[in-house]
This record gives C-alpha cells, structure tokens and sequence, in this order.
C-alpha cells in the first residue's frame, strides 16, 4: 500500500509515459478501471481534469487512483452541437472494475451488468491523467462519501441543465402569472430526484424573533446562519467537502446552481465574527481551501459584467477585517484596561498602592518570561483571534493584492445592506 502510494504521489505531477516500468505496473495492478459501453465518438469524455473526444475504440480508463473522482461527458451531434454537461462522482475503490453503458436516447450514462476482463479490452481504455492528478486532490482533501451522499442528486447523476417535468398544475400557475416569462415557466417544474441537495442558507428565517436591537448585529456576523448550516451539515469538515463538492460541481460540471451555492457559503463563513474567534481551526484550513479554488479561476472571474463590482474581493475584504480588527480591538481594551488600573492604584498611594505596583509588575514579568525570545508568538490571543489564523490571513491577504492586484483598503458603507439582499 506504501510503494503505491509513493508511486501515485511520484505520478501526480508527471505524464504517464515519464514514469518508469515499474511505476508504470503497479499502477496498473493497483488501479481502478471505468468500462463504458456504446459510448458514440466524438464525446467529450473526463474524468477530473483530464478530458478527451473519444474515438470509435474507446471504451473508458485504466489506472484510476483509488479515491474520490468526477467522471463528466457532453453528446455532441453531427453538426457539432455540445450537449450540456453531464457527470457524477465515484469514489473508486482499489482494483474495482465499474461498468457504465451509454443510453442513446437519454443521452446518459446507466449501469449495466456486463463483466470484463481488463486484458481483453486493455487497448481501448485511456490511461487517466496523472498530470493532473495532484491538482485535482487539492480540490478535493475534505470531500467524503457520505457528503457526496448527501449533496448529490437521488438519481446520483449531476445535470449542467437540470431536467424539467410538465407542471400537473400549469393552467392555476399560469393564470397567475404576471410577466409573459412567469407564463413560459409556469408549464413546467424541476424534477427534484435531479436537482443537488445543498444545505440551505436562509438568513431571514434565522433572523426571525430576533428583537430590533439584535438585527444588526445579525446582519453583520452571519455566525449564527454558520451554526444552522454546520448542523446540516454535521461537522465542520463536513461543511468544507460540501464547499469543495459545489466547487467542482461547478467548474467541471457546469452546474451554476453550485456556484450560487458556493459563493454563500464563502459569504457566510467570511462574515461570522463570532465563530472566527471561536475555531480558529477551521478558518486555518478554509483559507488553504478558498486558495486551492482562487489558482483555477481567472483573475476577473468574480467581477460583475455590469457593476463592475467583485463579489469575492467584497467578501474577503469583511472577512480580513473580522480577522484583524477583532485582534485590534482587543488590544485596545486591554490597555484601556491596564490604563484605568494605573490610575486606580496612583489614587490608592502608600503602602497598599506599592504593594499592588509591586503584583502587577511581577505579573508582567512572569509574563515576559513565558514568552518565547525568538519572536514567535504564542497560538492564541488571549480572549482574542488565534495568532496563526490572523499570520495565515494577513499572507493570504498579502498574496491575493499582489497576484491579483485586489484592494481590501476602500470602504463602503453599505456593506450590511448587500449582506442582506445577498440571502433574499
């Protein structure tokens, strides 16, 4: 199990060929193999970031990593129209062998109960992308399979452009219709064994009973929405595949409803004041996560054709204030705190006064003592944000404004109000 996965991790920044004969067999003893039947030629064929036309001997791919994987493939017809995409993830176990068969007249993939031998069909199987192979694990370190499970459609298969149903109702909905456009939608509704299952995000419904005074505090620390999708979702970690799964749904599958998905659950962990404070742990690692995401998009992708205006540069800008800023705070009220101290103890004068002088400097000093010599500081301030966290987003922060020349600095001082509109 080592020497395969010392070779995988040998592979994953390599072609195929580059690898060494040796390499080369026990990743093929110990990979996994996708056969599909009836495949037409000229699909477009992936799997991860790896993608091809297939020919007309093609009958899937050899040598899949075990592990978690997203297999895609758009019909094309004669006159080169591509279909909208369709996939679904598989987590490959080792040496499995997974059967699909092509429906030609729902233009799917089916299972199919056909039993191969991998010798007899070994030329007509592509080797997967091993290239490509480190990328695609970056994207996909917290993604299990019961969060697959739970986000993926009933059906399992993952529609760029999900299948519509004729509304049983259509005449009542239409007749209710006020825009020529409400009318067209009123015939038909979406089949909800085809659609993602995302947690949900509905800040108006958290926001309810709240009193006045409490609103906008809400509005602005988005923690207690955090809670309600974490408890959807079981876990932190769990939170963070489904942030990893609306990510690949979207850039492999072309599934925008992910990316709507994944731009609110980017807003609503960026904007938890409380919940930044109260695990650091988590906000560590959802920094590497968004990182991972940000190098496979343009540098323009998030700005809005017509405001001109950049989600993420918005979001991320609350965010590092949130990190900062309540370390800053805190700060602030410990000297404020040391300052009405000193004024207290001057008023006591006398022997009391010293004595209490001669505590509290024994206090900083052992203070001093506990602090380390070469400037690291400790992991967490005191009552405040984690140290590291604070270090890791100050770097991130550092790194976004000079790779993608993004300015956190502007103000606008109607933040809350798109906070809110974001969620309606």
């Amino acid at each position: 199990h080592y020497f395969i996965q010392s070779n995988l991790r040998m592979a994953s920044s390599q072609p195929l060929y580059n690898l060494n004969k040796d390499q080369v067999e026990e990743v093929y003893k110990h990979g996994s193999f996708l056969i599909v039947e009836n495949m037409p030629q000229g699909t477009e064929f992936g799997i991860d970031y790896g993608s091809w036309s297939t020919g007309p001997r093609f009958m899937g791919l050899k040598m899949i990593p075990p592990g978690v994987h997203f297999v895609f493939y758009s019909a094309v017809s004669k006159e080169g129209t591509v279909a909208p995409r369709a996939g679904f993830f598989h987590f490959f176990k080792e040496k499995e062998i997974l059967v699909k068969k092509y429906d030609a007249e729902q233009e799917i993939l089916v299972e199919s109960d056909t039993h191969y031998t991998t010798q007899e069909i070994d030329k007509m199987l592509a080797p997967y992308p091993y290239q490509h192979y480190q990328r695609w694990c970056s994207l996909t370190t917290h993604v299990t399979q019961v969060a697959v499970q739970r986000v993926q459609p009933v059906c399992t298969l993952i529609h760029a452009a999900t299948p519509l149903l004729s509304n049983p109702r259509a005449a009542e909905d239409t007749a209710r219709a006020t825009s020529v456009e409400d009318k067209l939608d009123a015939h038909f509704i979406q089949d909800d064994n085809q659609v993602m299952r995302f947690s949900k995000l509905d800040r108006k419904r958290n926001a309810a009973g709240l009193k006045a005074r409490d609103l906008s505090n809400f509005y602005m620390d988005s923690t207690i929405s955090l809670n309600h999708v974490i408890a959807q979702c079981s876990s932190t970690d769990e939170l963070l595949a489904e942030l990893q799964i609306s990510f690949v749904a979207f850039l492999l599958g072309h599934v925008y409803s992910a990316f709507e998905q994944w731009k609110l659950l980017v807003d609503t962990i960026c904007r938890a004041q409380q919940a930044i404070v109260t695990q650091p742990s988590f906000y560590k690692t959802f920094i590497r996560t968004l990182h991972f995401h940000l190098k496979e998009t343009p540098r323009d992708f998030f700005v809005d054709i017509v405001s001109r205006d950049n989600f993420l540069v918005r979001t991320l800008k609350v965010f590092f204030e949130n990190v900062l800023e309540e370390e800053e705070s805190r700060v602030r009220g410990v000297e404020v705190k040391r300052l009405k101290q000193g004024v207290e103890e001057e008023e006591v004068g006398g022997e009391e006064g010293k004595k209490r002088r001669g505590e509290s400097e024994m206090e900083d000093s052992d203070k001093e003592e506990d602090t380390p010599s070469d400037g690291v500081i400790s992991e967490r301030s005191e009552g405040g944000v984690d140290q590291e966290l604070r270090n890791r987003a100050v770097k991130f922060r550092n790194h976004l404004e000079k790779y993608y020349s993004w300015d956190f600095s502007s103000t606008d001082e109607d933040d809350p109000v798109i906070v809110e509109m974001l969620y309606q």
